[in-house]
């Protein structure tokens, strides 16, 4: 049996406002398995987002330890916790957060110019084939549909080689035959490169999809379910 990826160990966060606390997550108690499809589910406020920002570094718990691969990065200074972010993490939000001045090809490459100027364009040309946008490469965002910004997306995201994808409402700004299309291609991408995705979403068929679903309430998790899937099937949507 191998290491899990990520542990998260009894996290809380609190935050202050107009002189208050706020408890936002209440003593989270997580483990996720490399190269497993997981989604966070829940009402609005149950804190997905929170967690899911904690999990990807981008904020620090009040209380509790994340590790990655054993490693604790809720102890890392600042500098070494964004390389850590920049190498092993990949972040796909619902407003594709791409940049309008550059082409689909210029954004996929922007993680590596940002790590000390790596162009990887032949890794960028090669993540945009896969994803069906050959033929996009040198277009703007602002002349792509919004599904092909969220391809895009997906293909920065993956730039660096992540171990861990995480996902907030990737499909949630978009149509229903273009969200289909994009959920097909997240488990292609994660059967293919073994990468493991956590997803937050409020689509109860993309849940539904996915072969864990974690839902959480009031800050806590409330069930933490998978769904028996054969071999053959596995990391494919049915």
């Amino acid at each position: 049996m191998t290491d899990p990826l990520v542990t998260i160990q009894n996290v809380t966060k609190t935050f202050e406002h107009e002189g208050r606390s706020l408890e936002v997550l209440k003593g989270i108690d997580l483990q996720i398995d490399r190269g497993e499809m997981v989604t966070i589910v829940g009402p609005s406020g149950a804190g997905k987002s929170t967690l899911l920002h904690l999990i990807g570094t981008l904020d620090l718990p009040t209380e509790g330890r994340i590790l990655f691969g054993g490693r604790d990065v809720t102890r890392l200074g600042s500098s070494d916790l964004a390389e850590f972010r920049n190498r092993s993490i990949g972040f796909v939000f619902q407003f594709h957060h791409l940049l309008p001045e550059f082409t689909a090809l210029e954004n996929v490459m922007m993680p590596g110019l940002i790590q000390g100027g790596r162009r990887l364009e032949g890794r960028a040309r090669q993540l945009l084939d896969e994803v069906g946008l050959t033929d996009r490469l040198t277009h703007r965002p602002g002349e792509l549909s919004g599904g092909e910004q969220q391809r895009v997306a997906l293909a920065r995201a993956l730039l660096m080689k992540p171990q861990l994808v995480l996902a907030d409402e990737p499909t949630g700004n978009l149509d229903s035959q273009t969200s289909s299309a994009v959920q097909s291609l997240i488990f292609d991408l994660n059967q293919r490169h073994g990468i493991t995705f956590l997803i937050v979403t409020h689509s109860r068929d993309f849940a539904a999809m996915m072969p864990r679903r974690v839902s959480m309430k009031d800050g806590r998790i409330d069930s933490d379910e998978r769904r028996p899937q054969p071999p053959e099937n596995q990391g494919k949507p049915t």
